[in-house]
């Protein structure tokens, strides 16, 4: 294997294994890392189709032990994962802080108005009134979910820009470090 593709695979092992983490130990409800690795996927790897599967693939993972629910309320949940990643080619044409920053809040935005229109669907009294009440009912989970979003987000954006920043610098070589000292 290449180099370059080691790194890759390593990666998405890490973006993957990091989401799955924060699903099974955070007792935060929507307080995850998935967003913010489907966010950083769709922007790192160069297929698509692999930037999809790390959303899916944290998801399977960690539903493996977490369970599952109504086949409707899977499917929207799955669905909104993939959402980030649509970001893709905004990151890509330049990456900057307000692009991440407005990608992640669009993709809290999104996962919130999409999952609870199925919850409200699936669980709910078909009415206005239980429309409303189901979307108020959820507003925590949002402000959970988008705090996370937030922090992930960063983290994996700030850890690649350093990593950048750091391959920038350039380090005397040994025999010339010792020829000025």
């Amino acid at each position: 294997m290449k180099s370059e593709q080691v790194k890759r695979a390593v990666v998405f092992c890490a973006l993957v294994a990091l989401a799955v983490a924060v699903r099974l130990i955070s007792e935060t409800p929507n307080f995850n890392a998935v967003t913010a690795a489907a966010l950083f996927a769709g922007f790192y790897f160069r297929s698509r189709v692999t930037a999809i599967c790390v959303p899916l693939a944290a998801m399977m993972l960690s539903d493996l032990f977490l369970g599952g629910y109504e086949k409707h309320v899977m499917v929207a949940v799955y669905g909104s994962m993939l959402i980030p990643i649509a970001w893709r080619s905004m990151l890509r044409a330049e990456l900057s802080v307000a692009r991440v920053g407005l990608g992640a809040l669009a993709s809290s935005l999104a996962f919130y108005v999409l999952t609870n229109g199925a919850v409200w669907y699936a669980w709910y009294p078909h009415s206005a009134t239980e429309f409303v009440h189901c979307y108020a009912v959820a507003l925590p989970f949002f402000a959970n979910g988008l705090a996370g979003d937030a922090l992930f987000t960063t983290a994996f954006f700030g850890s690649y820009a350093l990593i950048a920043w750091a391959k920038t610098i350039s380090v005397p070589a040994a025999s010339t470090a010792a020829s000025v000292a």
